[in-house]
């Protein structure tokens, strides 16, 4: 019956090229269309993947945030790491590099900790580590390695008071992840600062153990969540919690919407267009059963079995589709090809902005197919419906 039907379709081949054209015509554009959404969302999506501060979540405004807070938080499958941090005006430093005296400057003193997504490959740090922004560290002309003096003055009894640490460089912070002046450290650091500012610390006095660190209130925190379409959830949750928050969570959510309205957009059209062949394919299958009623007829008589008559129809119409498929696949990369280079670099950067692969080439065949086969069930049905009788009485 395969060799039959593949025979009969080199017959008509003419009418067989018309039907494949038809099928690659309502396919290939499908097949663009699901390229430009997978190139343009695939493409924000990793823009924003790729900036470490799109997953944060900061608190802005001041609070006193129990232990218990940054355990339940810790403990929220969404949320990746969080660490807290200090207040905002205890939160600087003044370093200096020992080779340059007086050539101190004031930084940003940023919390850290091991898996840090602003400082990747970044392990355990040391109570005398610090992490510099590019910024600091062309500023006070330092390098990995190198030897820094951190220190902090306070006014206390109408006497200066100055608190100062002997730090080293433990890295370089990637330009992502603060593009001021800044340095990373250790919890214990900033509580160390903070508690010298609040008279609670004495200038000789040393970081303390970081175990012991997180056991006290704090004002706040920088938390990362572990998906990017957590963001928005997260953020509503804290707001609605009273806890004032910086994020990117409307960025997030709007590629979240482009990316539902362009599956809608592509489901609409991909249907409409889908049902409006797989209606045409059995139309034009069921015309060829009724033109060659007297042929299946006496294929009937010869004692060709109902199933073989059957599976004529929808052998034909999967050789159909394959081609189709195949010759749709072929237009929609030649035009992906055009659009790749027209966008270039506009859109999504670097990356294609129609994203076509070959799995995304066989997953189309595999649905054409299978709409082309559902399509021929009621051709093959007719054809297996036809009298023997028939056959003689026309012949």
């Amino acid at each position: 019956m395969l060799r039959l039907a593949l025979a009969d379709l080199w017959h008509e081949r003419v009418l067989f090229l018309c039907s494949a054209l038809g099928c690659a015509a309502v396919l290939a554009p499908l097949i663009v269309l699901f390229g430009l959404r997978q190139g343009v969302v695939a493409g924000l999506r990793a823009e924003l993947l790729e900036d470490p501060r799109a997953r944060e979540v900061v608190s802005i405004v001041n609070r006193t945030l129990e232990p218990a807070v940054f355990e339940r938080l810790g403990a929220d499958p969404r949320i990746a790491f969080i660490v807290p941090r200090t207040r905002a005006l205890s939160a600087t430093i003044v370093l200096e590099n020992p080779d340059r005296q007086g050539g101190g400057s004031r930084v940003e003193l940023l919390p850290t900790g091991e898996g840090d997504p602003l400082l990747p490959g970044l392990g355990a740090m040391e109570a005398d580590a610090l992490v510099l922004s590019a910024a600091a560290q062309q500023r006070l002309g330092l390098q990995v390695g190198g030897r820094v003096l951190a220190s902090v003055a306070r006014s206390r009894d109408g006497q200066r008071e100055i608190l100062t640490l002997p730090m080293r460089v433990a890295a370089a912070a990637p330009l992502s992840a603060a593009t001021r002046e800044a340095a990373f450290a250790t919890l214990p650091v900033l509580l160390l600062v903070e508690d010298f500012l609040d008279g609670r610390a004495a200038p000789d006095a040393r970081p303390g153990d970081a175990m012991a660190a997180r056991a006290r209130p704090f004002a706040g925190f920088r938390l990362h969540a572990a998906r990017l379409e957590d963001v928005p959830a997260l953020d509503a949750e804290l707001r609605l919690a009273g806890i004032e928050v910086a994020s990117r969570a409307e960025a997030v959510a709007g590629l979240l919407r482009l990316d539902r309205n362009l599956a809608l957009l592509f489901l609409a059209i991909a249907g409409a267009g889908g049902a409006g062949y797989l209606v045409s394919l059995g139309v034009g299958l069921w015309a060829q059963v009724e033109r060659k009623r007297r042929d299946l007829a006496l294929l009937s008589l010869l004692g060709m079995k109902r199933r073989a008559l059957l599976a004529l129809p929808i052998i034909q119409a999967a050789a159909v589709a394959l081609a189709g498929a195949a010759m749709a696949f072929l237009v929609a990369a030649a035009v992906a090809h055009v659009l790749n280079g027209a966008f270039a670099g506009t859109v999504t950067g670097d990356r294609p902005v129609c994203l076509l692969t070959a799995r995304m080439g066989l997953a189309a065949a595999g649905v054409t197919l299978a709409g082309a086969v559902l399509a021929a069930v009621l051709a093959g049905l007719r054809a297996a419906s036809v009298p023997p009788a028939q056959g003689l009485a026309e012949g």
